[in-house]
Formats: C-alpha cells, sequence, structure tokens
C-alpha cells in the first residue's frame, strides 16, 4: 500500500481485500482497524488479524464490555490458526492475549502514529510475561483473565472454559484476579486444572460452605502464592456446630483452612465478612502470615478478647494503612491491646473505620 493508509472505515468495506493484504498493512494500522472489525463483529477480520497480530499483547478484554458469543468464538479461532503448524504468519509476534475487561492505553494508538510510538505503547507487556514461567514463555501462548466463577455461566463464558480445557498443553492460561460463588466441586476441580492458582493476586470467596468443604478448597488457596489481596465473605455462616462433625474434626478443618496463610509470599490486604469460625484463632491467622499487613477489615464477624488481646502484639499489623472493624458487638471487650495497636500504627495509619460497632 503506498500514500496515506485509508480511514478504517473505509478499510472494513473491503473485508476480504484486507485479508488477502494484512501481511502487508502497516503495522500502526491494527490497533485502529482491529477496533473497527470488533465494533462490526466482523468475524472473518477479526480471526485474521488474531492470526497475523505484529505485536506482543492483544488486549482485547478491554473491548469487550458484552460478551458476544460470535465475536469470542472469532478471537479463539484466531488462536487455533496460530497453534495450527502450517500456518506461520511473517510478522506474528503475539504472546500475550489479555481478556480482562480493564483500561489499556495500547487502544489510544492513532493510525498515523509511528512505529516508535506504537512500540512504546506496548512495552507495559513485558511486565505481563514476566508473570509466567520461563519455560511457559519459550513454549506457549499466555491467556491472561479475570474469572467470576459459580453455579451457572452464560453461553460465552461457558464457551471459553470449555475451549480453554481442551487446549490446556497448547497454550498457558493465568488468572489474575478470581471470585467464586458456590459453584459445584466439579467445577472448582475444572477450573484449576485449567488456571496455575500461583498466578491469582486477588481472590474473592463468597460461599456458604460448611468447614468440610472449605478444607477441602484450602490446598487450591494454599497454592495461591502470589496472592495480594483476599476477601473471604461470607464463609460458613451458621454459628452453631456442624451437624454430624465432631469437635475434633471442626478444629481440624479450621487448622487446615488457617494454615495456608503461612503460603502466601506478598499478601498485603485481608477482608473479611461474616466469617465467624475464626473467633479465637485470629492469633493464628496473623502468625503465619510472612508479609506485614496494609488492609485488615473486619465486618460483622465475631471476636473474642483472646483475638483482641493479640492486636497490640501482633508484628504483622504494625504497618497497616487501613483498619476496619464494622458491625461488631465490642462494649463487653477491653479495648486497651486495640488502643495499643492505634499507638503502634499513628505513623501509618491513614484510614480508621469502627462504624456500627457497639463500644
Amino acid at each position: 500500500m503506498s500514500g496515506q493508509t485509508p480511514p478504517t472505515h473505509t478499510l472494513l468495506t473491503h473485508e476480504a481485500l484486507i485479508m488477502s493484504s494484512l501481511e502487508e498493512l502497516p503495522t500502526v494500522v491494527f490497533p485502529a482497524l482491529f477496533k473497527e472489525a470488533f465494533a462490526g463483529r466482523q468475524t472473518n477480520l477479526l480471526k485474521a488479524m488474531v492470526a497475523a497480530w505484529p505485536f506482543p499483547c492483544l488486549p482485547v478484554g478491554s473491548l469487550m464490555k458484552k460478551p458476544n458469543l460470535e465475536t469470542l468464538q472469532a478471537l479463539l479461532d484466531g488462536i487455533d490458526m496460530r497453534l495450527t503448524r502450517e500456518f506461520h504468519p511473517r510478522r506474528a509476534k503475539l504472546q500475550v492475549l489479555d481478556m480482562r475487561n480493564m483500561y489499556h492505553a495500547f487502544w489510544n494508538i492513532r493510525a498515523d502514529a509511528n512505529d516508535s510510538d506504537c512500540k512504546s505503547k506496548t512495552l507495559d507487556e513485558k511486565q505481563l510475561v514476566k508473570v509466567l514461567p520461563r519455560y511457559a514463555r519459550r513454549q506457549r501462548l499466555k491467556v491472561i483473565v479475570n474469572l467470576s466463577i459459580s453455579s451457572h455461566f452464560n453461553k460465552s463464558k461457558a464457551y471459553f472454559l470449555n475451549w480453554a480445557k481442551q487446549r490446556i498443553g497448547s497454550l498457558y492460561f493465568c488468572c489474575i484476579k478470581m471470585k467464586i460463588w458456590d459453584p459445584p466441586d466439579q467445577v472448582i476441580r475444572d477450573i484449576f486444572n485449567v488456571f496455575d492458582p500461583e498466578h491469582i493476586t486477588e481472590l474473592e470467596l463468597n460461599t456458604d460452605w460448611t468447614l468440610l468443604q472449605l478444607a477441602h478448597f484450602a490446598p487450591y488457596f494454599g497454592h495461591m502464592k502470589n496472592l495480594q489481596k483476599v476477601f473471604l465473605a461470607p464463609l460458613h455462616k451458621n454459628t452453631s456446630p456442624i451437624i454430624n462433625i465432631t469437635s475434633a474434626t471442626e478444629a481440624k478443618c479450621v487448622h487446615k483452612i488457617i494454615s495456608q496463610f503461612s503460603q502466601f509470599n506478598c499478601l498485603q490486604h485481608i477482608f473479611m465478612k461474616h466469617v465467624h469460625f475464626l473467633r479465637d484463632y485470629m492469633n493464628q491467622v496473623l502468625g503465619c502470615l510472612m508479609t506485614p499487613l496494609e488492609t485488615l477489615s473486619i465486618t460483622q464477624c465475631l471476636i473474642s478478647q483472646r483475638d483482641f488481646d493479640l492486636f497490640s502484639c501482633s508484628q504483622n499489623l504494625f504497618k497497616l494503612k487501613h483498619l476496619e472493624i464494622r458491625g461488631m458487638i465490642l462494649y463487653a471487650l477491653d479495648l486497651m491491646p486495640l488502643r495499643g495497636l492505634l499507638q503502634k500504627v499513628a505513623d501509618t495509619l491513614e484510614i480508621l473505620d469502627f462504624q456500627w460497632c457497639r463500644m
């Protein structure tokens, strides 16, 4: 192509011509052209562009505001084209398919930008590649997602997960943020068979699981070694003993869950709501931590004097920036340990919240 590049909306009226000349198109045209094809749901062109993508990363998640099954199928078909031995696009450089729904500066590249501008926009993607083991970087394209897992998936999510299960050996799947909402046990097993829990940095666990179910989940939890933020709300809502479970078994389950906190290398933010089974065990949770916390949020949980007493002597709380204790019954407790903690975090604490506490 010579001279100025025509506007992308004009190019899209000649889909067949574009598909046959992708190897000759200027690199800087790809982002705007891809966005136009994506918005117009031109699935054949999308498939061809994914296969020939000339950048290390395709941050398509920021374009997927509303799931569309046909568009998703086209994207994944483009990845499948790259996996075939017969297909070797000359300029294809794709290493990371980022499907997270988040802002990405890459899509601000204009069609009249030069190659150096384009390259500068993709430098951040090197950080994504660093997340993964070297052998994976050498051998397999990475697919990065955030997942919300429940007992019911929409058609797009169900299609993607089924597609992923069939390509475990060909692609490397990485989940950064995961939300879990009472899925069946088999779904949990399937998910962690595809996604290595080691790459999860944020976990939100919203379940009504019993302690036995939580204990069964504990090994997956413990493998999230790079977890930075965890939301536990609610977990095991019932405060009465579980039917058909002895106190010894209950204690063993709690210990199995708590012991996983010692596996986290960089956990800094803990949020708990309606987590009643940790009453009298907070000292063990905080004592297990490998790094000091920046955030501790406890909402509507049962807490004991024994739990409170450890606050002023737990070194993993001495660098808190955010302390939130909400909806708790505190009037019967000796609050002096809390006062001691506040004195020790006076230089670091930025947010203090005691809403709806009976003091």
